[in-house]
């Protein structure tokens, strides 16, 4: 798996010969793999993470055996890997429940909210929405509606520079709004 991984997820200029049978192939094969029953599998499942749940899954269940390699994908000069492993790593910690799993997490968060990606922002302020103490990162969530850099053009956001969108703004302004308003998340 470890060279479908290579073609799918970090290939910067893959051949454009892939077809949705290709794609079935590549889903197959991370399926099979992640119901396996070994922890050998551990580093083709962090190469798949980001192609969503079914890689996701088969990490989780392996939990702090995983969560090293998870971790070291933080360090990956891939956005989208750094971003999965975000989610991953958060989603393992909070299945421990304990104190120190807790202040990881928000270290975790509170470093990635200053990634220089906005998908790895937009991912922590995420995250932080489906937090059950996310009440104690507002003021960093109010910095962010008004400070994050990353915009584009021709979309007006709520009023903040008319002729600007800023994704990572409006995603911290919603968590915001959710938490005022009580709002459970919706992962």
């Amino acid at each position: 798996m470890t060279r479908e991984n290579y073609l799918f997820v970090e290939d910067k200029n893959p051949p454009a010969i892939y077809d949705e049978g290709d794609s079935e192939h590549y889903a197959q094969l991370i399926d099979v793999v992640s119901s396996l029953d070994d922890e050998r599998t551990i580093p083709a499942l962090v190469g798949a993470m980001t192609t969503g749940g079914i890689a996701e899954r088969g990490l989780l269940k392996y939990g702090d055996k995983a969560l090293g390699p998870v971790l070291e994908e933080l360090k990956n000069s891939n956005e989208l890997l750094r971003a999965s492993a975000l989610g991953v790593a958060v989603t393992i910690l909070k299945t421990k429940a304990d104190v120190g799993s807790a202040a990881r997490i928000q270290d975790l968060l509170l470093s990635s909210l200053r990634d220089t990606s906005s998908a790895v922002r937009e991912q922590a302020v995420m995250l932080i929405g489906c937090l059950d103490n996310r009440q104690e990162f507002v003021p960093t969530l109010e910095n962010i509606a008004t400070t994050d850099p990353e915009n584009y053009p021709g979309t007006e956001d709520a009023g903040v520079d008319g002729d600007k969108f800023y994704p990572v703004r409006v995603d911290a302004r919603r968590v915001l709004r959710d938490i005022q308003n009580n709002k459970k998340c919706m992962p």
